[in-house]
């Protein structure tokens, strides 16, 4: 399963890329979909080695893993075609779900089910009928932890672009100067608020580079596991991130309190 994966990724890919590789940005972005979706499998791959949770399980369920891991993002592709030829959007998580469900070689709980609302809010998960009419509590539990893997290796990838590289896909992280309400290195109050809430900002209310920068910090307290907790320390990620930061916010003390609280967090969610 796996290895068809592989496959369909690189061929989702490159029909893409072959598409939109005259425009810089389009072709940016289908590139950072394809680096991306390795690195999450990457990342996946740590959790599994160090949670606990995985260490009882079946290889079949190891495997059904990995593999919602690597297509978590499969229909980005279709997404970024869309938008290149109509400037429209689809919602991905949805449309893989869609697309994989009707391909018996994957699992359409283990696999398919398990990427459909990896970029919800989790309430979209625990709301769906189909979960919640779904008979084998054992299956409940592992299509649960598959859900929180994707999204936990989704959000830790996605930080080691940020921090890492920076330069290549700033553009589709971060807005153009010119699209940027306000020009001041200060972060908005009402995103401070949502911080200090402990869950990740209304994005409709960024208004200046430092809240999206906070927004990027924010989603630490989205993360379900310990072991990821560890492989964003391992990497520095962070670190890097409060540096960051810095560069868009002025107010020192502010970023060191919002630094504090994080860790203070971290420290007792994953104790």
């Amino acid at each position: 399963m796996l290895e068809q994966a592989k496959i369909l990724l690189k061929s989702e890919y490159e029909k893409c890329l072959d598409l939109v590789k005259e425009k810089d940005f389009y072709a940016n972005y289908a590139d950072e979909k394809w680096v991306h979706s390795r690195q999450v499998l990457g990342a996946g791959n740590f959790i599994i080695k160090h949670e606990p949770w995985f260490y009882h399980q079946s290889a079949k369920v190891i495997e059904a893993a990995k593999t919602a891991l690597l297509l978590h993002d499969i229909a980005r592709f279709e997404e970024i075609k869309q938008k290149f030829l109509y400037g429209t959007k689809i919602d991905h998580g949805e449309r893989g779900y869609e697309k994989l469900k009707k391909m018996p070689e994957y699992d359409e709980w283990l696999v398919a089910f398990a990427i459909k609302h990896h970029g919800h809010v989790k309430e979209r998960f625990y709301e769906d009928e189909s979960y919640k009419n779904l008979k084998d509590n054992d299956l409940r539990d592992k299509v649960e932890h598959i859900f929180w893997l994707v999204r936990d290796a989704d959000k830790i990838a996605n930080f080691n672009i940020v921090c890492n590289e920076r330069k290549k896909y700033m553009q589709l992280f971060l807005p153009q100067s010119s699209e940027i309400e306000k020009k001041e290195k200060q972060i908005t109050a009402a995103i401070i608020d949502d911080f200090y809430k402990c869950k990740t900002v209304d994005y409709s209310l960024r208004k200046t580079t430092a809240d999206y920068e906070l927004a990027f910090l924010s989603w630490y307290f989205d993360l379900n596991y310990k072991s990821s907790v560890m492989f964003c320390k391992k990497l520095k990620l962070i670190d890097k991130m409060f540096e960051m930061l810095a560069e868009y916010s002025e107010n020192r003390e502010l970023n060191t309190k919002l630094r504090i609280f994080l860790e203070d967090y971290l420290a007792k969610r994953f104790a």
